[in-house]
This record gives C-alpha cells, sequence and structure tokens, in this order.
C-alpha cells in the first residue's frame, strides 16, 4: 500500500511541492494551470464488428512548467474517470502522466526526480480499444529520485550520482495470457550508484583520462529476482583535430541474475495466482545468469560545433561484440537525437531509464482524447524528449539482452509544431536452462512511430494531428500485434479559463487469429483552467 501511494502521488507531488519553493526564484518563469474537464465520448466499429459505446470523462489535472537558475521542471499529470452508459462500457478510472525535474541545490549539488504514469493493454492491444474492455488493461507506475554532483579539483573533474527507482504494474489479470505462461511484472526496487575521476586532454597529458565505476542493482517481486551489475573502466580520448578524437577504454565487469523456484502443485506444475508465479520462498537462490569478464571499446567522438555531436564504439561485452552509438542535434527552435543501444536489461531499469531520460523544458505531451492515455511519445525541441512504446509494448518480469535504435524530432516554429518519433529493438530473453516456467531463449521484436502536427490559427485557436503505430512480434504462443491509428483535435478557447475541444479519430488493432478491429471516435469537451 505505501509503494502504491509513493508511485501514484509522486507527479503530483513534484506538481505541488516542488513548484512554490522554486517560484521564489524567478515567479515570472514559473507556469503552474490546475484545471478540471468533461468530455463526451462515442465509438463505433468499423470493421470487426462490435456496439456503439458511449462514455463521459471527468478530469482533473495540472501541467507545470518552471525554469530558473535553481529549477528545471515539467510536469503533465491528469487523473480521468469515464462513466460508461450500458454494461458493455464499464467505469473506468486513468492516472496518466510525466513529470521531472532537477534543483540545483548548492554549487555543484543537485538533486533530481522524475515520473511516470500511464495505462497499457496487458494482451499488447493498445490504443484506444483500452476503452472497450478493461479486463486486461495494466496501470503502470514508474518514479526515480536521487542526487548528483560534480566539481573541479585542480584539473581534475569529479563526478558522483545515486538513483532510487520503483516501478510497479497494477492489473486484474486472474489467469495466464496465452503464451506469457505467467511472466508478469509486479514491481521493483532499483539502486543505481555511479562515481568518476578524470582530466581533459591538453591538461596533464595530450590524452584525457577518465577512470569510472558503477554498482545496479534491480530487486524484483516476481520470484525473488535479483539483477546486480558491478563495473569499473579506464576511458581515454586523443583529440586528432579540432572536430574530431579518438575513444576508448577497458575495464571489468560482472553481473550476475538470480531467483527462486515457484511453489507447484501436487502434479507439479508451477502454482499462478492472479496471473503471477507464487514464489516458494523456501528454496535457495538459484544462479540464471553469470557475466564476468574484461570489457572493452572503441570508436571516434566528432564534436563540430556546441549543437552537434556523434559518437560511435565497437566493442566487446556480455561475451560478445557490441555496438553502441548516438548523434545529436540542437537547433535553435528543434532537436534531433539518434540512439543505437545494446544491454542487458529489464522492464524495471528499461522504464526508469526512459523516465530519467525527459528533461529540460517545452515538453509536448501528447494525449489520446478519447481515452486520456498518453500516445507513447514526449516531445521537446530542447531536446529532453521520449518515447516509451517499447518498455510498454510487451511487459515481462523476465532480464534480457535488449538491442535496437531509437530517434526523434521535434521542431516548433512559428505558428507550427512537429514531432516525430520512432524506433526498432530486440529483446532476447535470459532464463535458467531446462526451466520451463519461464519463455526460454525466446526473442521479441518491436517497431513503432509516433508523429504530431499542431497548428495554432490565433491566441483561442488551434488544432492538432497525432498518428502512431506499433507492430509487437511476439515470441512463443502469443499473438503478434499491429495497432495503428489517428486523430485530429480543435481547440478554442472561450473565455480566459474555459476552453472547448472537438476531436475524431480512426483506431486499430490486427493480431494473430483475432479479427481486425477498426473503430471510428468521437469527442466533444469542456475545460477549466484555475
Amino acid at each position: 500500500m505505501t509503494r502504491n501511494w509513493i508511485c501514484g502521488a509522486s507527479l503530483v507531488a513534484l506538481a505541488t511541492a516542488a513548484t512554490p519553493a522554486l517560484a521564489q526564484d524567478t515567479q515570472r518563469r514559473a507556469n503552474v494551470t490546475p484545471y478540471i474537464g468533461i468530455d463526451q465520448v462515442v465509438t463505433g466499429p468499423l470493421k470487426g464488428g462490435g456496439d456503439v459505446l458511449t462514455y463521459t470523462n471527468v478530469t482533473a489535472g495540472v501541467t507545470a512548467e518552471v525554469q530558473n537558475r535553481r529549477v528545471e521542471a515539467v510536469i503533465d499529470v491528469q487523473y480521468n474517470h469515464s462513466f460508461g452508459w450500458s454494461r458493455q462500457t464499464p467505469d473506468q478510472d486513468v492516472l496518466s502522466g510525466i513529470a521531472s525535474a532537477r534543483v540545483n541545490l548548492a554549487r555543484g549539488l543537485s538533486l533530481n526526480a522524475g515520473g511516470l504514469a500511464t495505462r497499457v493493454r496487458t494482451d499488447g492491444l493498445s490504443g484506444a480499444t483500452s476503452f472497450n474492455d478493461n479486463s486486461f488493461t495494466s496501470q503502470v507506475f514508474a518514479g526515480y529520485v536521487g542526487p548528483s554532483y560534480t566539481t573541479q579539483l585542480g584539473d581534475f573533474t569529479v563526478n558522483g550520482s545515486y538513483q532510487l527507482g520503483y516501478a510497479r504494474v497494477e492489473d486484474s489479470v486472474n489467469a495466464d495470457l496465452p503464451g506469457a505462461q505467467g511472466g508478469a511484472f509486479a514491481d521493483s526496487w532499483t539502486h543505481s550508484l555511479l562515481g568518476s575521476v578524470g582530466f581533459a586532454p591538453g591538461t596533464l597529458l595530450p590524452v584525457g583520462l577518465t577512470a569510472s565505476a558503477g554498482y545496479n542493482r534491480e530487486d524484483a517481486s516476481q520470484l525473488d529476482q535479483r539483477f546486480e551489475n558491478a563495473w569499473g573502466r579506464l576511458d581515454a580520448t586523443l583529440p586528432v583535430s579540432r572536430t574530431v578524437a579518438l575513444v576508448g577504454g577497458i575495464g571489468y565487469e560482472k553481473i550476475e541474475i538470480s531467483q527462486r523456484s515457484p511453489q507447484r502443485a501436487a502434479d507439479g506444475t508451477p502454482l499462478i495466482r492472479n496471473g503471477r508465479y507464487v514464489t516458494d520462498k523456501s528454496t535457495p537462490r538459484a544462479l540464471i545468469y553469470n557475466f564476468d569478464d574484461i570489457i572493452w571499446d572503441a570508436g571516434v567522438l566528432w564534436r563540430p560545433s556546441r549543437r552537434t555531436s556523434l559518437s560511435a564504439r565497437v566493442g566487446e561485452r556480455y561475451g560478445g561484440m557490441t555496438y553502441q552509438g548516438s548523434f545529436t542535434w540542437q537547433g535553435q527552435d528543434s532537436s534531433f537525437g539518434v540512439m543505437v543501444f545494446d544491454g542487458i536489461d529489464s522492464f524495471g531499469r528499461m522504464i526508469m531509464a526512459d523516465v530519467a531520460a525527459v528533461s529540460g523544458s517545452s515538453l509536448n505531451v501528447v494525449r489520446n482524447p478519447f481515452t486520456g492515455d498518453l500516445t507513447g511519445c514526449a516531445f521537446s525541441t530542447t531536446g529532453g524528449g521520449q518515447c516509451f512504446n517499447d518498455s510498454l509494448s510487451g511487459i515481462t518480469d523476465a532480464n534480457f539482452r535488449y538491442r535496437g535504435v531509437a530517434a526523434q524530432y521535434a521542431l516548433r516554429r512559428g505558428p507550427w509544431g512537429w514531432g516525430l518519433g520512432a524506433g526498432y529493438s530486440q529483446r532476447k530473453f535470459i532464463t535458467p536452462r531446462g526451466q520451463s516456467v519461464l519463455i526460454s531463449g525466446s526473442r521479441d521484436e518491436n517497431w513503432y512511430g509516433n508523429g504530431s502536427v499542431s497548428y495554432t490559427f490565433s491566441q483561442s485557436d488551434s488544432m492538432d494531428l497525432v498518428t502512431y503505430i506499433n507492430y509487437f512480434d511476439a515470441s512463443g504462443d502469443r499473438p503478434d500485434v499491429l495497432n495503428f491509428g489517428a486523430f485530429t483535435s480543435y481547440y478554442k478557447t472561450l473565455t480566459r479559463r474555459l476552453s472547448a475541444s472537438a476531436s475524431v479519430g480512426l483506431d486499430g488493432v490486427q493480431a494473430d487469429d483475432f479479427e481486425t478491429i477498426i473503430s471510428a471516435l468521437g469527442q466533444v469537451g469542456l475545460r477549466y483552467s484555475f
């Protein structure tokens, strides 16, 4: 109960507690807007059968942006209660939102915090179709907090940080989904500790050197699963021109993943309760993954300007070759970034990393006007946006080898606003050999794309267009799922505090062995801002 309250309240706490303390510095740059609203929503089948469904949504939320010399914070959180008009339309409650804050406590010392709340489909059928059936919907919470410190000691730069995170998935699943075999994520605590010391090229030596070390741990409730990662390395940077440098590093890393066995019935089958394995606390902790070896990588760093940076590395890790890289460009009113990644991850650590990646200001949180849910991406012209599609597409309790690429672009120019996000990932699950209760040796793949366009006609009139697509290629007996949709909304300011909106959209889902469902949606609503 306490953990649930922490996750659910973290977004609201950032909005209500941070702002007064922060705004004392520069009140003029703090913009906090609480609001309430009411919407009427209707959905009707275009393909796949079904009934016309009607909902009345009542919402309460707050948007906030604070930026001054002490604080940089952005918050967008909303509570939505849907009243169904028939037995086919059950009442639903949804808490959704994103928050990120950085508070400068003292010279070099800052406190960082963030949170995410959203709703997803446990069976992989996302989009507005979650309106039609809440029996397989999951509420996801994730939040983190921790200090970071940096200082200069002569020619040496010293950095240190700690992060405490908590992730939780709540759902009403009381039976095993096809092919899932009880491997549902419940909750986990994460700890991340990082420290480094080094000097830049051309100070003590022609080459720059940095020694760093870190420790990461995740404790998940499902089967008492534990992830531990300790590492240390030495990195070198050798400039070869004004804009190009060769980089490389060598170190040592140890990774251990362990878990207990599930309780078993008289016939030997594992016991499942509420869609999850019942942990046998009496069994010893079994080691299911153990990596202990030298790691190394080498590559190139290109920085032609303060706005542009490219990094590419190739090396050996996890017993094989790895490839990583990134490219970022920051314009005056736009940003672009692409990242190639490779690592050992889990849902808890992955969603925490996504939340921690949200930063900066001018965050555009795109919501589905029919459900209130997040559409998958938050865009930012300052480079602090993030897409969550990948994390939320296939929630599982297992650890996995996680590789892929992700890109995002945001632009705000005149009356126009643009946002584009896309990516691909592959997950190869790490499970005990010879144990059939988890997905063993399986592989999932996910492709996603999100786009948004907004246009402001005047101070009182604006509209936007949003499209989304996600294809999840599932392993085992689980169905492959394609989600797609688009909607457009028109907003009109009626008075200084009262505004109206109207939306129309299409939402579709196609899954193996299931009939394709395409729905038409409509919405009209009023919002009052305080």
